[in-house]
């Protein structure tokens, strides 16, 4: 079994309440048990994910963005998250969310100015 028969097996087999920000964050912590190439794993499929029909999938690989940068530039994501609003609008308000959280941290890594200042 790999990570991605993890990853799907975890989607398909939840509990009829789980939402996809807990899955997110569950596997997020699986980053901190696996060996690093498989947490890259994790990554490519999140990238899969976006641009699947499944709307649950995609829900899970957004909250993934909060460690991790799924597209190369801020307008990538951008753009991916606008396809996302049309095609499934039920996920408006978590990709809105998801563009404003991560805004600064495509902007402090395009620019390579990370503030250390923790005042």
């Amino acid at each position: 079994m790999d990570v991605e028969d993890v990853m799907n097996f975890v989607v398909e087999h939840r509990a009829p309440n789980v939402v996809p920000g807990y899955v997110s964050e569950q596997l997020l912590s699986l980053g901190w048990l696996i060996v690093p190439e498989d947490v890259a794993r994790i990554t490519e499929v999140a990238r899969r994910w976006l641009k699947s029909d499944d709307p649950f999938r995609a829900a899970v690989a957004i909250g993934l963005e909060h460690e991790t940068y799924l597209f190369e530039s801020w307008h990538e994501l951008a753009e991916e998250a606008a396809r996302l609003k049309r095609d499934f609008p039920s996920t408006a308000a978590d990709v809105d969310a998801w563009l404003k959280r991560s805004k600064d941290s495509y902007e402090r890594r395009a620019t390579g100015f990370f503030n250390t200042d923790l005042r």
